[in-house]
């Protein structure tokens, strides 16, 4: 009996083997995971990746999907297919069928039904209000996602390195605060997988485009922080990095092609210089180093003039924007790339959602640098970034230098005057993106040193400017930071981890300058929400004069008179000087105490202020 029960055992086991090596799946990888039916572009990439490959006999059988193309590179392990969706193609799974000699391997694949009206989603605008946050840093709504099997890094938050636990669910669980905030678009730096040994907080460092990271939750809870954002009335930005990948990326360890990357002799990075792109002098090696450099040794500098990579990673996006139902793109050191690729690649998303805006960061310091970054600027060269918004990091520097100096003719406010006065450059100046503050700057709160006055003044300026204001998380409450320090930039939200002495989220737990700060922020952002004259409202500004500057927004149907006041000691302004806009004004009503001011009078404006007037 024995004999025969170890012959049968045998036997099964050799069946068993058999049917595992004629089954076993070759083909490893499969990008984009599913797509859609009726896009506006009918042809799509698909990336195949599996043991040699490329030799591959390929077949569909599902009406209205053909075989356009199948592009090889000098890696076999790879085929990009390119499968042509006609417009009559029913959603629906269908076999895409793979032989090498008698292997054969069967891939289910799904074309999904889009949403209605995806392709003219709107998008955010001017009359937006945006805040920034860092996932890690801002809250712990599951614990039990802090460490992962086969994640380098789990959490660690007395190491400011580290991370920190931060998630989708504890985005979800705050964003009606952020409503009542006054907030209008939620913008997260990057949520895909990023497996590096060291700092893979920041999610800059993509080590999978198809998959959120599961310490921040799963594809499924990114739908959901979308849900969350649209059901409280936010939009979602979504945080597109173009120029480079993480060096964990699963395909550095088998890359798809020779030229997949800008690589050099020896490891270079970037020079920075990112004025080498408008400076009619420049050396073509100054441009090259800028755009084919790496942004740091373990951030694998991206070459999109593959054709076979651009279309994977727009693709990327687009999947994205389609899953989720995203409302729009920040673009992450858009000049690092070569500029002309890059300005194709930001189109290629856009040409699948008209509406969709762009706002790159192009840390320059001029606003005619700026400009030249705004999309319908008709540059001299010809050269159009297809960005809707741009970053204005000048203002950024009129913020942090204005209210820490005495007043002088280029000094103090009359840095906000020179400022403004170049808005001439810009295609669209209500299309600028203002902020004080963001993860990559010193927190303004170190700026000021703490001085409650100083900061509201710079809340009350930024909330009031042409553009629309980003508010980076923490901004609400005068959040510490460390100065010079990237990760002094991005502490923890207080309250966002259970553990956490004080929940800040909550009046309550504040201290008095806290609140005060929140307090004033709330009215102000709320005030711009229900008032089109702080969108898009025309801007008329006079000289500086006495530590007193005065600017005014206005339309048809309201005024609004900020007047700052830069001194240490209270002022009065005359107002004869602004007839041409206030001739028929009687009163103001200030926006943030309520107090009622004579505009046939002079008013009185307390040391280091800011006022600001609604006027009918």
């Amino acid at each position: 009996m024995k004999k025969h029960i170890l012959i049968l055992l045998s036997i099964t086991f050799f069946i068993g083997q058999h049917l595992q090596a004629k089954t076993k799946q070759w083909v490893q990888k499969v990008e984009p995971t599913f797509w859609w039916t009726d896009m506006h572009q009918p042809e799509f990439q698909l990336m195949l990746y599996g043991g040699n490959i490329a030799s591959a006999e390929i077949s569909i059988n599902y009406q209205g999907v053909t075989i356009s193309r199948k592009k090889l590179t000098d890696n076999p392990n790879y085929v990009f297919l390119y499968l042509n969706v006609a417009k009559e193609t029913l959603p629906g799974k269908f076999n895409i069928q793979l032989k090498i000699g008698k292997k054969t391997q069967t891939i289910v694949y799904e074309l999904k039904s889009r949403r209605i009206g995806s392709a003219a989603r709107k998008s955010f605008t001017e009359a937006d209000a945006i805040y920034l946050l860092m996932p890690d840093r801002f809250a712990n709504g599951n614990t039990a996602n802090d460490s992962i099997n086969g994640y380098f890094q789990g959490v660690n938050r007395n190491d400011l390195g580290a991370r920190h636990g931060g998630d989708i669910e504890g985005i979800i669980s705050k964003t009606p605060y952020l409503a009542d905030l006054g907030i209008t678009t939620l913008w997260t730096t990057p949520l895909f997988d990023n497996n590096d040994t060291n700092y893979s907080y920041h999610h800059y460092a993509c080590s999978d485009y198809y998959k959120v990271d599961p310490r921040f939750g799963s594809n499924h809870d990114y739908v959901r922080l979308a849900d969350s954002c649209h059901s409280n009335g936010l939009k979602l930005i979504i945080d597109v990095v173009p120029n480079h990948c993480g060096s964990s990326h699963w395909w550095m360890k088998d890359m798809p092609a020779k030229n997949w990357l800008n690589t050099w002799p020896t490891f270079t990075n970037s020079n920075y210089r990112m004025t080498a792109w408008t400076d009619p002098h420049a050396s073509e090696a100054d441009r090259t180093r800028l755009k084919n450099g790496w942004f740091a040794p373990n951030m694998p500098d991206l070459n999109l003039q593959n054709q076979l990579l651009f279309d994977y990673l727009s693709q990327v996006y687009i999947f994205w924007i389609e899953y989720a139902n995203i409302d729009g793109m920040r673009v992450d050191t858009y000049p690092y790339n070569d500029l002309k690729t890059a300005a194709n690649f930001i189109q290629s998303i856009r040409n699948e959602y008209p509406n969709m805006n762009v706002v790159g960061e192009c840390w320059v310091k001029t606003p005619a640098e700026i400009a030249y970054y705004q999309s319908g600027n008709n540059n001299k060269d010809g050269f159009d970034s297809r960005l809707t918004s741009v970053m204005d990091f000048c203002l950024k520097d009129v913020l942090y230098s204005s209210f820490n100096e005495s007043e002088s003719w280029d000094t103090g406010l009359a840095r906000f005057y020179a400022h403004y006065a170049q808005d001439f450059v810009y295609a669209n100046p209500n299309m600028i993106m203002n902020f004080i503050d963001n993860h990559d700057i010193d927190r303004f709160s170190t700026m000021t040193k703490g001085n409650v006055q100083k900061y509201k003044m710079a809340l009350a300026m930024l909330i009031t400017a042409r553009g629309y204001p980003q508010i980076y998380y923490g901004t609400e409450i005068m959040l510490d930071g460390i100065t010079g320090n990237y990760e002094g930039h991005r502490f923890d939200f207080p309250g966002g981890w259970a553990a956490d002495k004080r929940n800040v989220f909550a009046a309550k737990d504040r201290t008095k300058a806290e609140n005060e700060v929140f307090n004033y922020l709330k009215i102000l952002l709320n005030y711009r929400k229900n008032n089109p004259v702080l969108h898009n409202g025309k801007m008329k500004q006079f000289i500086p004069e006495n530590g007193l500057y005065v600017t005014f927004r206005y339309n048809n149907e309201k005024t609004v008179m900020i007047i700052a006041n830069n001194n240490d000691q209270e002022k009065e302004l005359n107002l004869n000087r602004f007839g041409e806009v206030l001739s028929t004004k009687k009163e103001g009503l200030e926006v943030t105490t309520g107090t009622k001011y004579d505009l046939k009078n002079n008013i009185p404006i307390s040391a280091k202020t800011v006022i600001i007037l609604d006027i009918n």
